[in-house]
């Protein structure tokens, strides 16, 4: 191969490995593509869980509206209320 020859491959090697560097580690690159694509699954995955979420408080909304034993049930567990007939007996703790 003559010089002339060499110079003009090494150049287009040159231009080649420059090319896939910029495609593979510049803006908006491989790289970015790929993180951006894990970035998309995570959140997929935080919404998904988030409807669930937002599914059972409905749910709750809904008894709270609609079950007076449900409203009972948490009136006696969660703040220790009793019916006005019902007589109440306390235990010292020691």
């Amino acid at each position: 191969m003559e010089v002339k020859n060499k110079i003009v491959v090494a150049a287009g090697f040159v231009l080649l490995v420059s090319f896939l560097f910029v495609i593979g580690l510049g803006k908006q690159g491989a790289v970015d593509l790929y993180q951006l694509r894990r970035e998309r699954e995570q959140l997929e995955r935080s919404n998904s869980a988030l409807r669930e979420q937002n599914e059972a408080l409905y749910k709750t909304i809904r008894r709270l509206k609609e079950d007076m034993n449900f409203v009972e049930n948490i009136a006696r567990t969660e703040l220790g209320m009793a019916r006005a007939e019902e007589v109440v007996i306390l235990k010292k703790k020691r």
